[in-house]
């Protein structure tokens, strides 16, 4: 039997209580403060009328009352549902329709008169007077969450359609949780994370959970900051980071500011990326940046506990791929790699990626038809169909291919916009390029748009068009070369730190 998460957070805030747990932008908070605040909600929690397993939605941003409220939801036998500040109305009523939570907890205001629910809800005010009269709280063996029951749901991002909610249990994430902790990746104890990613991002697992079972320091970064280029670069330095957690997109903004580099920054010594494609111009340039960090590539959807594989990213496999592999399975993970209902068997042969194993979600909440869809039973273990393309070679390594949906037929090839993209990215002239097809009326692509953002801003596009051209010449097929080229200083971004290509795609066929 698995130990419970919430058992070993406890464990660590003992032997660890002096120490700072989480620090937002200079206010902190100990281990012994933060379990202290954890136990009394939790006792406050457990004379509410709630059945056990009603989701509990926390809303707010990076306050280290949303990790509070978490852990309390867990001791007490609730999954949370985290939402960003942020949040677009629709998007928040379609998640209260959904997890039809019992009680949501308002670190930030909650818009109540603009939103639908019967759920009650807890302000900051009323979170802050409980949080003062502390509490002992010891649950009963049954009462936390534990084993398949569900430790949290994160709705998904919801580009296409309403959101959906990813149902995860406590032993997916307790596996998650073992493997960053383990041999594979040898992340310290006692050190510094940085904590960016928004909670209502499965990618913020990656460092929060790690980070307060090893006895280390969240460094957390509001959005407000991270929105805010002057007080992000300026508070950047003086964090004293040791392991980054992010986005490729996010690592390469934080490298416009001359500071992000190991002559200012000398104990940042580990890169963990997740959440998008992580481009060999991107790994370079952080080698160049930090020679002695070592930069680490995984792979995962939501419905898989954030992440499944990771490989760690050298100088040579930089210098001997044109796209980078994303990493060997975890343990408890069977990979594989299939076209339509029929598994490939040959190495290097791409299909669709298939996830086996005891990372694998339950499904989506209260909505059986997508379920069925995209879960099903493979030798007995639960699994995921992606939606990925993807290749796993001789040695079990994997390689994405992008999304199967940014797949496009266009005069006859079958064109990936990813590929695309890593291709115009060997310019020396772009910094940054994505790929986005047009359609005609009938739906079908009659070219392709390059998004670039060049090294330096055009006087005359035309003639960086031009420049570009030329510099790729045999460095790109020629049917996959754009005719239309777009300048621009920065690409949108999604709340979760990706490149909203969607919206750049959307933009395009208006």
């Amino acid at each position: 039997m698995t130990k419970n998460i919430v058992t070993s957070f406890d464990e660590c805030a003992q032997q660890n209580a002096a120490r700072i747990a989480y620090d937002e932008m200079g206010t902190t908070t100990t281990y012994g403060e933060l379990a202290d605040s954890a136990n009394t909600l939790a006792a406050w929690l457990a004379k509410q009328d709630l059945a056990k397993q009603t989701p509990i939605l926390v809303f707010g941003d990076h306050q280290v009352e949303m990790i509070v409220s978490f852990l309390a939801a867990l001791m007490t036998g609730h999954p949370y549902i985290p939402v960003s500040t942020d949040s677009a109305l629709p998007r928040i009523q379609s998640i209260l329709d959904t997890a039809q939570p019992g009680m949501i907890i308002a670190i930030d205001d909650f818009p109540s008169n603009k939103v639908t629910t019967d759920a009650t809800v807890i302000t900051k005010d009323q979170l802050m007077t409980t949080l003062k009269d502390k509490q002992n709280f010891t649950p009963a063996a049954d009462q936390m969450v534990s084993g398949d029951e569900l430790a949290y749901i994160l709705f998904t991002s919801g580009t296409t359609g309403s959101p959906k909610g990813v149902e995860v249990s406590h032993d997916n994430l307790r596996t998650f949780i073992d493997w960053m902790l383990g041999d594979d990746f040898k992340l310290p104890a006692n050190v510094n994370y940085l904590g960016q990613p928004p909670y209502s991002f499965d990618l913020s697992n990656m460092y929060w959970w790690p980070a307060l079972l090893s006895g280390s320091t969240i460094k957390a970064i509001p959005h407000d900051v991270v929105e805010n280029f002057g007080k992000l670069f300026t508070a950047l330095p003086h964090l004293d980071l040791n392991v980054f957690v992010g986005t490729p997109s996010f690592a390469d903004m934080l490298m416009l500011s001359p500071a992000f580099s190991e002559k200012q920054m000398p104990g940042l010594k580990f890169f963990l990326f997740c959440g998008e494609e992580l481009t060999v111009k991107t790994a370079k340039n952080l080698q160049q940046r930090f020679p002695h960090a070592k930069i680490f590539n995984t792979y995962g959807p939501t419905e898989a506990t954030v992440a499944i594989s990771g490989v760690e990213i050298t100088p040579e496999i930089v210098a001997n791929n044109d796209r980078l592999p994303v990493g060997y399975a975890k343990p408890g993970i069977k990979l594989s790699i299939w076209n339509g209902d029929q598994e490939i068997t040959e190495p290097g042969k791409q299909g669709e990626i298939i996830i086996s194993g005891d990372s694998v979600a339950q499904g989506y909440m209260n909505n059986p038809e997508k379920t069925a869809k995209a879960f099903f039973e493979l030798d007995g273990q639960k699994a995921y169909r992606t939606g990925d393309a993807g290749i796993l070679d001789a040695d079990g390594l994997l390689h994405h291919k992008g999304r199967m949906d940014f797949q496009i037929k266009l005069h006859g090839f079958r064109v990936e916009l990813d590929e695309v993209r890593a291709s115009l990215e060997k310019s020396p002239l772009i910094k940054q390029a994505v790929a986005v097809p047009k359609y005609n009326k009938d739906g079908k692509v009659t070219h392709l748009i390059a998004d670039v953002i060049p090294k330096e801003q055009p006087d005359d596009p035309a003639a960086l068009t031009k420049a570009i051209r030329e510099s790729l010449d045999g460095l790109i097929m020629p049917y996959m070369m754009p005719t239309q080229f777009v300048y621009r200083e920065n690409f949108p971004m999604s709340a979760n730190g990706k490149i909203a290509v969607k919206q750049l795609i959307s933009e395009a066929n208006k």
